[in-house]
């Protein structure tokens, strides 16, 4: 048995009915009929399977289950009211307040139906509607926002400024009303709670794969989707609510002001050469002066890495050795250094199988001087799920398993 989804129309009735208490102070609310309201309300318990409301002589009072669903709502219409505020300042008239209240889910799946693809057949296609139906649907939306939401360019058409202001809260706001729906499933025993992680690489050969395994063995009906990316392009999918948090070095003082960070332990860069480089010949681990005669793989510029690499010769006194190449791709990375004689500083935890399989070396002990914190990167404000909060509790014990210099 699968779960049903209510429509953002109707759930809005139910979070008036919550608030308000009763059908009537909802029905005046809402300037609807009383008993349209009690078809909303109806509705939406036939089609959840689970009462929403407890109803008695003094009114109506949700359930924990209607309490639980009336949050996720009044989270998502919170988003949209902030969109709302945006695109005011933007140029659209203060009767753009009215949005929160008029627009659906429909029209938000279709603004990110159409900022995914490249036309709107591609979209529409995707959404199973026709063109003609999905370009009705985002003039209705354009409607509603009160100001051009698309600009043609020489490519085609693509959203504005305005739109992808629209866009990030419409991916917000839909994603509370999914995890409203996948809480209620929970509570009657239907799988389908979802997660996404993003995984930077440095966390991807140990932490990831350890906590999917906490994770499936405690609880199995969670879906994980593991994303991984530049620091830059997986801040993007955490603000679009394409992933639930990040994983991986954080930012610090250098982080954007929506999101939060939470640290999990302090890593410290190695160097890293294949089995049977050069470099390795000797009884004794190779100096940094003996190294710096090799080309070497440099991190990005820009990130934590980077910084710790410039760090550690200017603090040795020497110059930086010649990097030949930038590589954000632990796999990329891992067949570069078994190719040739290039040396890496990287994480232990992100060769960690390549190490213990006798492919790569450590030609160091971990550098002083290129400490970096590791941990989690979620948005400012963010309610996490009951399933991702468990998946964070997964993470937090694969780091007490992993991350301890004696586990590597």
């Amino acid at each position: 048995m699968t779960q049903q989804t209510v429509p953002l129309r109707i759930l809005r009735v139910v979070a008036s009915v919550a608030e308000t208490g009763g059908i009537t102070k909802s029905a005046k609310a809402l300037h609807q009929s009383a008993s349209s309201i009690t078809r909303a309300v109806q509705s939406a318990e036939s089609a959840l399977g689970i009462p929403l409301f407890d109803r008695g002589a003094r009114g109506m009072a949700p359930t924990a289950a209607g309490a639980m669903l009336t949050l996720r709502i009044g989270r998502a219409m919170h988003v949209l009211r902030d969109a709302a505020d945006g695109l005011q300042l933007r140029g659209a008239p203060a009767s753009v307040a009215t949005l929160p209240r008029l627009v659906n889910d429909s029209l938000l799946a279709a603004l990110s139906a159409r900022a995914a693809h490249a036309t709107e057949s591609a979209a529409a296609d995707a959404l199973g509607l026709s063109q003609p139906a999905l370009h009705q649907a985002l003039r209705r939306l354009e409607h509603l926002a009160k100001v051009q939401l698309f600009e043609r360019t020489r490519v085609g058409t693509r959203l504005n400024e305005s739109g992808r202001w629209l866009l990030l809260h419409a991916q917000q706001a839909l994603d509370e009303i999914r995890i409203g729906h996948e809480e209620l499933a929970r509570w009657r025993g239907l799988g389908g709670r979802n997660v996404a992680i993003g995984s930077l690489p440095m966390t991807g050969d140990v932490l990831v794969p350890r906590t999917v395994a906490l994770t499936l063995e405690s609880q199995p009906d969670i879906c994980l989707t593991i994303k991984g990316g530049t620091y830059e392009s997986l801040i993007a999918m955490l603000r679009s609510a394409e992933i639930d948090f990040l994983v991986g070095p954080l930012r610090g003082a250098a982080l954007a002001g929506d999101l939060v960070e939470e640290e999990l332990f302090v890593d410290r860069f190695v160097a890293v050469v294949r089995s049977g480089h050069p470099l390795m010949r000797g009884r004794q681990q190779p100096s940094l002066v003996r190294m710096a005669g090799y080309p070497w793989i440099g991190p990005l510029p820009g990130t934590p890495a980077q910084q710790a690499f410039d760090q550690l010769f200017a603090q040795a006194g020497l110059a930086a050795p010649w990097v030949s190449m930038q590589v954000n791709s632990t796999a990329v990375l891992r067949s570069l250094l078994l190719a040739g004689n290039h040396i890496a500083l990287v994480s232990p935890l992100q060769v960690h199988a390549d190490v213990a399989a006798g492919l790569l070396a450590h030609a160091s002990e971990p550098l002083p001087g290129t400490e970096r914190s590791i941990g989690i990167t979620q948005r400012r404000g963010a309610l996490a799920s009951s399933a991702c909060e468990q998946v964070l509790a997964a993470l937090r014990q694969a780091v007490q398993e992993t991350a301890a210099p004696a586990s590597l």
